[in-house]
Parts: C-alpha cells; structure tokens; sequence
C-alpha cells in the first residue's frame, strides 16, 4: 500500500477549512465522504469527483466499507464516542477531532474495546498543531535540556466570538447561533471543549517527554464563566501535574487572548506566539543570549497531520496513546465540574 484510503463522516466546517489538503498530501487518498445533508455532499463532491457509490447519505455504510483503511470523525463533540464505538466494531483505523470525546469515562470504554477487540487499529486525536515542525523543535529543545528542567507552562487559547467593534471603542453583541455546536450545551458546545483542549494538550505531552511515570493533578484554581445559552465561555485554570509541572492555562469565546504558550525551565524559557497554527517563530531565552528560530511559513499546515497518519497505516505502525488522552480528558472534567 502506497497511499492510505480515508473516508470522512461529518462535512462541518473544519473539514471545509481543510479540503484541499486531501489532495495535496502524497501518500493520502481520499475514498469516500458521507453527510446526512445532500447540499453538503455535492458541495464537496465538487472538489474531489469522487465516485458516486463512495458518497454516502449515512454514517454506517462508510464505516462498514472494505476500501476505507482510516475513518475520519469531524462531527459536533457529543457524537464522537458513538462513532468511534462504529468505527472499532468495524476494525476501522480512526482520527477524531478534538476533543477525542466528551469526558474522561468516554475515553477509558474506548480504550478497553480497542485493547479487547482489535488492538492494532490506531486511535488518534485531532490535534494537527502536534505535527508541525514547530513542535518537533520544542521537543527537540526540551530533550536536549535547552532550559533546564521544564517547571511551568502558560497557555492560552480564546478569540471573541460574542461582539464586534461597530465604531472606534464602542462593540455590538454578535447574533449568536444558539443551535450550532460552538454554543449548544447538548452538542458539547463551551469554550473549554472546543479550545481549552488545546492548552491542556501541550502540557500533558511536555510533561509525558519529561516524566513517563504514571500521570497525576491537582487543580489548584480554577474560574468559568456560562454565558446566554448555558455553555462556558471564559475559563481559565491552575494545576500542578506529575507534582513537577504546573500550569496555568486560559481559553474564551469572549476575548481574544490569543494562541501564546510560555514554557519555563530552570534555566531559560521557550515561547511560541503562535502555538496551535504555526505561524510565528520560536523564541529561546536563557540567562546568556536570546535567539530566534525560524520556520518557513507553510499555508497548509493540516498536511503535515494527514501524511504523517497515512505513512504510519502504510508502515504498520499502531497509535494509541489512551493514556495522554484520557489524562486530557480527566483534565477537562474537572475544570468542568
């Protein structure tokens, strides 16, 4: 097998944002998409031209597809774990958004049906930042103990989603849609699930690179704001993890705190501007010089995410790191709850 065969269930609009990298990716093809929504399968369809028996009107009949080597899930948060739940009965290879379900007990039944029934099919999440360059440096940074042993982490994650300057410092309420997935309680809607993931994500993998002992927290503070439709809109929290590392992390519909994530070591710091899209350079600061480390600016960062998926199905090599992700989950629970 030289190229992997994806199909994708749920058209929303992540998978809109990211289309074209289908067709850039080298060892990446994409077999089949199915929405319960026929205006959305055309719209794609006109992209791809895919054969008209792998355009699908339900989820099932993807899934259950001979060809399809890896399922994508890019729907609303609550659906994940039902279909994941599809996709392993199935002996389906699976990528599902972030986050990968809707709480910590999700997770954990995932990952006893995975290990019980067909453990050699990989299980990820989509976090595509983690396939960046950018982040193979920072771990390259930390390895290689550029500053020091690693202490503290702040990161953030919030664009304003609720007004706009209407004129000079005067904002007006944006018109809300209460029934999309960003602001619906029961699609697992809120700030945190959608973007507080993230902040959580990158502390638990630096803190799994420096210490593989078994995870454990301890919620220091935490703050959540519920806005009009019942759904957080403003958080942020504190943490201690492995007793070593503590946190201090933001996410927000409500401001644009930007994407800047500052790791702290005993001898230095690394920060990074642009954590989660890759656009900015990383900057090391240590007590005896400053230095910048550029990258080249990439305008399709998804397919670092595609390609490096397909060419571990094409070398048979299994992801499954349930213990990250249910770590993250437990996490999100209790700066939920």
């Amino acid at each position: 097998m030289d190229k992997v065969n994806w199909g994708i269930i749920g058209l929303g609009e992540i998978v809109k944002a990211h289309n074209t990298s289908f067709l850039k990716a080298k060892n990446c093809n994409l077999k089949a998409i199915a929405s319960r929504t026929d205006y959305k399968l055309k719209d794609f369809n006109k992209i791809f031209n895919l054969e008209k028996k792998f355009c699908f009107n339900n989820y099932d009949d993807l899934i259950k597809n001979p060809e399809i080597d890896i399922v994508y899930i890019s729907l609303p948060n609550v659906f994940h774990y039902e279909w994941i739940e599809k996709c392993i009965e199935n002996e389906k290879n699976i990528l599902v958004e972030k986050p990968i379900t809707t709480n910590a007990d999700q997770i954990k039944n995932v990952k006893k049906k995975v290990l019980h029934k067909h453990p050699k099919i990989s299980i990820l999440e989509g976090f595509k930042y983690k396939y960046h360059p950018q982040i193979s440096k920072i771990i390259e940074l930390i390895s290689n103990d550029e500053v020091g042993e690693i202490n503290h982490i702040e990161s953030s994650f919030g664009v304003n989603l609720l007004s706009k300057k209407k004129f000079l410092f005067f904002e007006k309420k944006k018109k809300l849609n209460k029934n999309g997935r960003l602001f619906n309680k029961n699609l697992g809607g809120g700030c945190i699930l959608d973007l507080g993931c993230y902040p959580i994500s990158i502390v638990t993998m630096i803190s799994d690179l420096v210490d593989n002992t078994k995870a454990s927290f301890e919620i220091i503070n935490k703050k959540i704001e519920i806005g009009e439709t019942g759904v957080d809109i403003d958080a942020n929290i504190e943490f201690v993890l492995r007793n070593k590392i503590s946190a201090k992390l933001f996410s927000s519909f409500k401001k644009n705190i930007g994407t800047t994530t500052n790791i702290y070591g005993t001898k230095g710091k690394i920060e990074i501007t642009s954590t989660w899209a890759g656009l900015s350079n990383i900057i090391v600061k240590t007590k005896n010089k400053n230095r910048i480390i550029n990258f080249d600016k990439v305008e399709d960062t998804y397919i670092f995410q595609l390609e490096k998926i397909s060419d571990d199905l094409i070398n048979n090599n299994v992801n499954q790191n349930f213990d990250n992700m249910i770590l993250n989950m437990e996490i999100i629970d209790k700066w939920l709850n």
